[in-house]
């Protein structure tokens, strides 16, 4: 009987069990959307970005995202440029595809079938064998997940193309952070991912990410300004 062990590390990634439970995917489309979740909020993703850090191709990546699609965990859309040509594709990922139930029990996931099962002596006040902590840790973990679902922020639709998606939360955040700006923000980052293809995991994040970059620009742009270093008649350097 192969034994399948698990070293763990630090450097976790908390994620949604449903995707690696749904027997519906592929262990590459798993593997894929797994790597989505774990990636920092404001990183960009696009499909040679992807193939670059990962062993497959392209065209293994494009196969991926088509399962995922099928599936109800990615719905790309294109977007039409004011000049009536078709402007680049945006993906949004879910890690549950809409509509689909967070509470499913999926076959299989039970305990594993074993042709030579450990022989072991019966415990009479536990005569099943089942390990009272494990079951209740996983019956924990599952009330943590529904709580975490319960709480998903509903997500509005902003910028000219309607591709930046925002909380009403992240909206007065992002208000209150950039009050003289912020819808020229969304509209940056709206025409950026229209015209890319880019997809951004966190949009608040990017525009705030963005922000600093750009402060950062304008701090090691500056230049020498002889005014800086007038004086009065009298007065010495």
């Amino acid at each position: 009987m192969a034994v399948f062990r698990v070293e763990k590390n630090s450097n976790y990634t908390t994620m949604c069990n449903y995707h690696l439970r749904d027997q519906n995917l592929s262990l590459k489309a798993k593997g894929l959307l797994s790597l989505f979740l774990s990636l920092p909020d404001a990183w960009h993703y696009s499909i040679r970005g992807i193939a670059a850090i990962s062993k497959e191709g392209v065209d293994s990546v494009n196969s991926a995202l088509r399962e995922l699609e099928e599936c109800g965990y990615l719905i790309r859309s294109q977007k039409r440029l004011e000049n009536g040509r078709m402007g680049e594709i945006e993906y949004v990922i879910y890690e549950i595809p809409e509509g689909a139930d967070p509470d499913a029990d999926f076959p299989g996931t039970g305990s594993p079938y074993t042709e030579n099962p450990d022989t072991v002596l019966s415990d009479p006040e536990n005569p099943r064998g089942i390990n009272k902590d494990k079951t209740s840790t996983e019956r924990t973990n599952t009330e943590i997940n529904k709580k975490r679902e319960s709480k998903r922020p509903v997500r509005h639709r902003y910028g000219q193309y309607q591709n930046v998606l925002l909380s009403d939360e992240e909206m007065e955040k992002l208000m209150n952070e950039f009050p003289n700006d912020y819808q020229n923000r969304i509209e940056r980052l709206s025409e950026y991912m229209a015209s890319t293809g880019k997809i951004y995991k966190n949009h608040l994040a990017t525009m705030r990410s963005w922000a600093k970059r750009d402060s950062q620009k304008s701090q090691e742009n500056k230049t020498y300004d002889h005014g800086n270093y007038q004086f009065a008649a009298g007065d010495s350097l």
